[in-house]
């Protein structure tokens, strides 16, 4: 009996031992699990995150609490519920109900955030359906910046690796705000040119391309946080501090909600306002000085700063609101003007649509390449609106903008062709050319036969633009190279109006451009006039550049119609031309004061002497609304009286033909001898 209890405790016991082995085991295998686990829990995420199935920010929390539930529920429940939403988002947008249908869009959005088509589909249907349905310049804007900043703000960051997203932002900017087709374009152009220059003030004019990039380097150079700028700057914790005796907190922060980052709406649009006070001192009447200013104390702040610590102010808070509002890097603002594939970096004007497009399509090609999840067709969808980008800043990237901050869809805006952006483009032709040739294709020195046109056509366009601002040079290297490299297509020949130089080549163009009496004297006008607003802000070379093209164009008409004896159809002097050019200029109230004050006191006074006179009345008008001094403004030129009694009235056409006769027949003869 005694034996076989001990054989029961025996076995008992043997079992707990077991037991324990195995919970000892267990516990062992299981921390064991536990640490692979951690181990691999830093791949898994970097995993997630190439695939983006992270989520970069609390989308959910503007959910209201019928919808938010779904969020926990399944994904059947989730997808029913987004079904739901579409069609009533839709129905809101038949009914001209936009802001209920926005707000629906969101929400659609944030159910199905990891789905790029709902973004894309939400933000172009919103900047171009929705927006095209209300009927002023305000709203217009509004729904088509409602659609950038959906992307931007919240499709964009949660999506970082998707390029479909990109490819629509570059879009949008390209096309519906860049391009000709809406109604609204110039005021989409002005409103975001205001807003712009307003945050990083106007680019300089008339320096070197190293030295107009070197005007933004500060800010994105900027440090990261106010610790460390006033641990370089001591100064500016003063500014800071004064600052924020005004109610002015440079630590402010955004979100989606806001259209304008709060350093924007209370610091940098009465700087902005300021800026333009300093420029209008010199010609402004004492009665104009005297006026009730409401940001005084702001404007002695500025005033009485140091210059070095107001600079650094200035770079930390653009960089600042540049990332937190714009969502903009600025280092890689920075970097892009060397990424366009020239041998130097090119200035980038950030107030440019172009810019935003080029700027988000390379960003995107660059964030989502390797990405397992994208389109062959996506990048180069996105490669064609970089392209065209480029050949926009061409053709229609220089501004000349003076900013209206009270309605900045009237402000004042020319867009010109940028020179600088040629060679850009023609590297970026020949590269997309090499990088999406068709298989067996061999494109040499070309863009291929799929883009061939268009870098023709843009070249050709390029080499007057080229000539005429007076880089004769660069215009004969693209020439060339069209000779060499686009022979005609049928006969394998090269083309004839590449063989015969430069001259012959400009001279073509310019008569198919102008050929009749009006269309000869609308085109030299307009050279001289856009030379004289080159002239007021700063660009001399390209001033020098249009008055010479101008005269070229007044030459070659009048060789062909010298035998005009009854001056029909001879232009008047080229002097009273360029006379009545900078007059048309300087009392069109379209331009703002400022330049007409610059281009007139820059001008020769020969030139102003012939036209003085009748400009006098209007201005004299113009200046008294304006409240400017026109003794300062405009001062009379010196000679005038004499230049009255010498010149009683203007050369008639027939007597300008008769002494251009004259002089022909005088330099023939010399030639003879």
């Amino acid at each position: 009996m005694t034996s076989e209890k001990e054989q029961h405790i025996e076995a008992k016991l043997g079992a707990r031992r077991r037991s324990t082995l195995i919970q000892i085991a267990a516990l062992a295998g299981a921390a064991a699990c536990i640490a692979a686990a951690a181990a691999l829990q830093k791949p898994i995420n970097e995993q997630r995150k190439d695939l983006g199935l992270v989520l970069s920010s609390d989308i959910y929390k503007e959910l209201p609490p019928k919808y938010a539930w779904i969020t926990a529920a399944g994904g059947t429940f989730r997808g029913i519920a987004a079904a739901i939403l579409w069609a009533r988002a839709e129905d809101l947008k038949q009914e001209g109900k936009y802001y209920e249908s926005h707000q629906l869009a969101k929400w659609i959005c944030t159910l199905q955030p990891r789905f790029p088509q709902v973004w894309t589909f939400h933000a172009w249907n919103m900047s171009y359906n929705i927006s095209v349905a209300t009927h002023t310049a305000r709203e217009r804007w509004q729904w088509v910046y409602n659609g950038i900043r959906l992307l931007r703000d919240e499709g964009i960051p949660n999506n970082e690796k998707s390029i479909p997203l990109y490819h629509q932002m570059a879009w949008i900017w390209s096309h519906k705000v860049g391009n000709r087709a809406d109604d609204f374009h110039w005021s989409y152009k002005r409103i975001w040119a205001a807003t712009m220059e307003t945050l990083l003030g106007p680019p300089p004019v008339g320096l070197s391309n190293a030295r107009t990039i070197d005007w933004f380097r500060p800010v994105a150079n900027a440090p990261r946080t106010l610790a460390e700028l006033t641990n370089a700057h001591p100064g500016v914790g003063r500014l800071v501090k004064a600052l924020a005796d005004l109610d002015i907190d440079v630590e402010a922060g955004t979100n989606t909600d806001r259209v304008f980052h709060p350093l924007e709406e209370r610091f940098f649009k009465p700087y902005t306002a300021w800026r333009l006070n300093q420029q209008m001192v010199s010609i402004r009447s004492a009665r104009q000085e005297q006026q009730a200013d409401p940001d005084a104390r702001l404007r002695a702040l500025l005033a009485d700063a140091p210059a070095d610590d107001l600079a650094a102010l200035l770079a930390w808070m653009r960089a600042k609101v540049l990332r937190e509002q714009y969502k903009m890097d600025p280092h890689y603002m920075l970097e892009l003007t060397g990424l366009m594939g020239t041998d130097e970096p090119i200035p980038i004007d950030w107030r440019t649509p172009w810019s935003q497009a080029m700027y988000w399509a390379k960003y995107g090609l660059e964030r989502s390449a390797g990405y397992k999840n994208a389109n062959e067709i996506d990048f180069l969808n996105t490669d064609r609106i970089l392209l065209g980008s480029l050949s926009d800043m061409c053709t229609q990237g220089l501004y000349t903008f003076r900013i209206d901050l009270k309605e900045p869809a009237d402000s004042f805006l020319i867009s010109g062709p940028d020179i600088r952006y040629i060679e850009a483009m023609h590297r970026k032709y020949l590269e997309l050319g090499k990088k999406y040739a068709d298989e067996g294709e061999d494109v040499g020195e070309t863009a291929g036969d799929t883009l061939r046109s268009g870098h023709v056509n843009h070249l050709r366009a390029a080499i007057v633009a080229l000539y005429l601002a007076g880089h004769r040079d660069e215009a004969q290297k693209y020439l060339e190279y069209l000779a060499i490299n686009y022979k005609d297509m049928y006969s394998g020949k090269t083309e004839g109006m590449y063989t015969h130089g430069i001259d012959h080549f400009i001279h073509g163009q310019l008569k198919e451009m102008a050929g009749s009496y009006q269309e000869t004297v609308y085109i030299i006008v307009s050279l001289l006039s856009s030379g004289y607003m080159d002239l007021a802000t700063g660009w001399y070379d390209r001033y020098t550049a249009a008055v010479q093209n101008a005269a070229m164009f007044h030459e070659v008409y009048q060789k062909e119609h010298a035998d005009d004896r009854q001056g029909r159809l001879t232009l008047p002097l080229f002097a009273d031309m360029r006379a009545y050019a900078l007059g048309m200029f300087v009392v069109n109230p379209a331009y703002p004061m400022v330049y007409r004050s610059l281009a007139w006191n820059r001008e020769q006074a020969d030139i102003k002497r012939r036209y003085y006179d009748v400009v006098a009345p209007p201005l004299a008008d113009q200046c008294r609304q304006e409240g400017v001094d026109m003794a300062k403004a405009f001062p009379e030129p010196p000679g005038m009286e004499q230049w009255r009694k010498e010149h009683p009235r203007s050369a008639s056409p027939e007597k300008v033909s008769e002494d251009y006769r004259e002089r022909e027949k005088e330099r023939r003869a010399q030639e003879k001898q």
